[in-house]
This record gives C-alpha cells, sequence and structure tokens, in this order.
C-alpha cells in the first residue's frame, strides 16, 4: 500500500507529508514543553514547525534537481518518519537552521556535475557552510565534503581549491564587523567552538535508543548495499551517489561531535540518509520487504510518542 501510494510522484503526497510534520510537530511539542503558554514562544514553535516542512521540500527539490532517485517520494516520507521519531529535534533551533544552510550547500555541490558556473557554486556552498557553522560549530566539516567534490572533477584549477578559504575568510570577517559594531568584543569567538562530547548518557533513553537504532540499521544496511552498487551506475551518476555516501559519514560525524547529545544531531544524517535508503528499496524487487521497511517507518513515532 505505502508502496504503491509513496512509489509515484504525486501532489497529494506532498501535503500528506507536510500535515503530518506540522501535526506532529504541535503534538511533540506539547508534550516535551512543560511551559505555560505564551504568544512569543508559540509564534516561534509555528516558525520553526514551518522550517521543518520547508527542509522537507528543499530535500526534494535536492533529489529531483540531481536525479538522486527515481521518480517517488519515498525520500520525503523517511524524512518526515525520521523527524517525528526523534521529536526533540524541534526543539532544536540552532540545528534546524545549521541543517538548512548545510542542505543548501548539499545543493550546490551536488551541482557540479554540470560545468556551469562553477567557481560560483563552490563560492556559494562555502558561504553556507560558514553561516551553518555560526549555529553549530562542527558543520565546518562540511568543507570536506566541499573539497572531495572539487577534487574528484576532471579539470580543478588550482583557483578553485582557493574559493572556499575565500568564502569562509569573507563571511567570518563580516562577523566579526557585526558584533563588534554590536557588542564591542569578540567574545562570540569562544562561545562559537563549543568542545565535543561524549556523553551519551541520552541515548540511555528507550525514547531515544529505539529510533536511533532502528535509523543506524537502516544506515548500514543501505550504505552496504548502495556501495556494493556503485559499479552498476551509470558513469554520470557515479559522482553524485559517492558524494552523498561520503556526506552521510561526515554528517554523522558531525551529530557525534555535538557537545550535548539528545538525539536532535542525527538530523544532520537524515538528507543523505534518506536518498540511500530510497535507492535501496528502489533496488528491492521483494514487494512485501519495501512495504514492511516503509510500513516500520511510519509506526516508529508512534510508538516513540507512546513510550
Amino acid at each position: 500500500m505505502l508502496t504503491s501510494f509513496f512509489g509515484k510522484s504525486n501532489p497529494i503526497n506532498y501535503l500528506i507529508v507536510a500535515v503530518l510534520i506540522l501535526a506532529g510537530c504541535s503534538v511533540f511539542i506539547f508534550k516535551l514543553e512543560k511551559n505555560e503558554f505564551t504568544w512569543s514562544s508559540s509564534l516561534e514553535n509555528i516558525g520553526f514547525a514551518i522550517l521543518t516542512v520547508f527542509l522537507m521540500l528543499l530535500l526534494d527539490f535536492i533529489i529531483r534537481k540531481n536525479n538522486l532517485t527515481k521518480n517517488n517520494n519515498f525520500g520525503i516520507l523517511l524524512f518526515s518518519c525520521f523527524l517525528l521519531a526523534l521529536p526533540m529535534i524541534f526543539l532544536s533551533q540552532h540545528i534546524l537552521v545549521a541543517t538548512l544552510f548545510l542542505f543548501l550547500a548539499l545543493r550546490r555541490i551536488l551541482s557540479f556535475r554540470s560545468e556551469k558556473h562553477i567557481e560560483k557554486k563552490i563560492l556559494d556552498a562555502s558561504i553556507w557552510i560558514t553561516l551553518a557553522s555560526f549555529f553549530y560549530f562542527w558543520s565546518l566539516l562540511f568543507f570536506l565534503l566541499l573539497y572531495f567534490a572539487v577534487l574528484r572533477r576532471r579539470d580543478t584549477a588550482v583557483k578553485e581549491m582557493l574559493i572556499p578559504t575565500v568564502g569562509f575568510t569573507a563571511m567570518f570577517l563580516m562577523s566579526m564587523c557585526y558584533y563588534l559594531l554590536v557588542s564591542n568584543s569578540f567574545a562570540w569567538l569562544t562561545e562559537w567552538r563549543l568542545p565535543a562530547s561524549f556523553d551519551f548518557s541520552a541515548y540511555n533513553q528507550l525514547s531515544v535508543l529505539l529510533p536511533i537504532t532502528f535509523i543506524f540499521a537502516l544506515l548500514i544496511w543501505s550504505a552496504i548495499a548502495r556501495f556494493a552498487n556503485l559499479r552498476h551506475l551509470q558513469k554520470k551518476d557515479r559522482p553524485n551517489a559517492i558524494v552523498v555516501l561520503v556526506s552521510v559519514l561526515l554528517s554523522l560525524i558531525m551529530g557525534l561531535a555535538s557537545n550535548e547529545k539528545t538525539g536532535a544531531e542525527m538530523l544532520f544524517v537524515f538528507g543523505p540518509l534518506v536518498i540511500i535508503i530510497s535507492n535501496y528499496i528502489e533496488i528491492k524487487k521483494e514487494f512485501w520487504f519495501k512495504e514492511v521497511i516503509l510500513w516500520l517507518a511510519v509506526l516508529l513515532p508512534i510508538v516513540v510518542f507512546l513510550l
């Protein structure tokens, strides 16, 4: 049923997923936040709920623009289910904003397949990554993905290798000027880089451990299958498939480097992860197997809510 319904791109699918995200966000925020009602906090929560819907639409645009999956909506369904399975994401505004900028950077990196305006694409990607780092310091690791994608090009010029440095320096200097004008200090630099934490005690909660275990199991299973299937891909599709695999690894490291583990840091992995899982579902011939995976993903946030 789910395989047939979301196996084809349909406008109604976007509406269903958007409503699910907004409804789930409202319910989970009401459950997680114990504060009294205030208009300011309510408007802020509504704004970030809309942002999560925009993230879903942006991810779908990235997938379609770069032909990362076939013509289906598995990606947005899985993204929304994973999002609702870890509802603390809705209360982690800095991670949501950082993810938005990283998605925009990933969009530019994946567009390297076209050789048009390559310098502009590299500069745009470096600016988006730097902006993401102001909300989550370890987003800077995405520069490794940017350099990886640049080096994989056939005719990489030396000046193209210098462009990310220019983009980062420009944004960094602009930020320094802003804080000098606003607060007349460099105190923000000490708050910018937060040390990595390896305290995973929050993962001991079943409501966090269960979805993360399920997501990691799908990640390992589908990534191995995708890696094994690389040689069967068309030559033009192979570079972006490799970039997506590398982005999963870097996103995972970014999440593990978080100074506070709540489960929300898994959001960084969701984008490239749902692409790989969608590819895995597409190549499987067994209808029942696809249906089981999708139903497990749909039921996961419901189980988490009842815990």
